[in-house]
C-alpha cells in the first residue's frame, strides 16, 4: 500500500517538475479539480494468454467478481496550460489525473490507481451545461488480495459536461491490458468534480 502511494506521489512530483516553468506564470490552484466517483469493471472474467510455448489461453477472474458492482474512490485532475494538444483547435485542452479506487468485499480487497493524460474538446452547447468529449492514455496500478502491484497500460473515451463554471460530471470507458494473468480492469469510471 505504501509503495503504491509512493508511486502516485512520484508521478505527481514528476508532472509538477516538468510543468514548473508554465506553473510559475499562473496560480498553482488554477486548473485543479477534486472529484469523487466509482469505477465499475465491465467484466467478471478475462481471457489471458498463457506464458510458455503453448500459446493457449485461460480464464482469469475479472475485477467485477471481487468488487460486486464497483469500487468507490476519488482523485485530482489538473488542467495543463500551454501544453500542445494532439489535435489543433480552440476547444482542445489537456489534463493529467490521478485517482484511487478501493473496494473491500467478502471476495477480497481491490485497489486500482489510474493515472491518465486526457485530451478533451469542448462542444458548443446551449444553456448552462457545456458538453465535452475526448480520449485518454492511462497507466493503471492494480493490487489487492492475491495480487501484487501491477501496472498496465490502457486507453479510453471520455464524455462529460461542465454543469456550471465549477461543477462537472464525467464518464469514461477504458480498455486496460490484462495480459500476464492480471484481472481485467477495463470498465466505466464516473466522476462528479469541483474545479477551484
Amino acid at each position: 500500500m505504501v509503495r503504491m502511494i509512493a508511486r502516485v506521489a512520484a508521478v505527481a512530483v514528476f508532472a509538477a517538475a516538468a510543468l514548473a516553468p508554465s506553473m510559475a506564470r499562473a496560480s498553482l490552484i488554477e486548473g485543479l479539480s477534486i472529484r469523487a466517483g466509482i469505477n465499475i469493471p465491465s467484466s467478471g472474467q478475462s481471457t489471458v494468454v498463457v506464458a510458455g510455448g503453448g500459446g493457449g489461453t485461460s480464464d482469469a477472474p475479472g475485477l467485477r467478481n471481487v468488487v460486486d458492482f464497483g469500487a468507490w474512490g476519488g482523485g485530482l485532475e489538473y488542467q495543463l496550460k500551454g501544453v500542445p494538444s494532439l489535435f489543433n483547435g480552440e476547444g482542445w485542452s489537456t489534463s493529467i489525473s490521478a485517482d484511487f479506487h478501493y473496494s473491500q468485499r467478502k471476495a477480497g480487497i481491490v485497489r486500482v490507481i489510474p493515472v491518465s493524460i486526457n485530451q478533451v474538446c469542448a462542444i458548443e452547447g446551449s444553456g448552462n451545461c457545456k458538453p465535452y468529449a475526448g480520449f485518454c492514455l492511462t497507466a493503471a496500478t492494480i493490487s489487492g488480495d492475491g495480487l501484487s502491484n501491477t501496472t498496465r497500460w490502457g486507453g479510453g473515451l471520455i464524455l462529460g459536461s461542465n454543469c456550471t463554471e465549477k461543477l462537472y460530471l464525467e464518464g469514461r470507458y477504458e480498455w486496460i491490458d490484462c495480459t500476464g494473468g492480471v484481472p481485467d480492469a477495463s470498465g466505466f469510471r464516473t466522476y462528479l468534480g469541483y474545479r477551484f
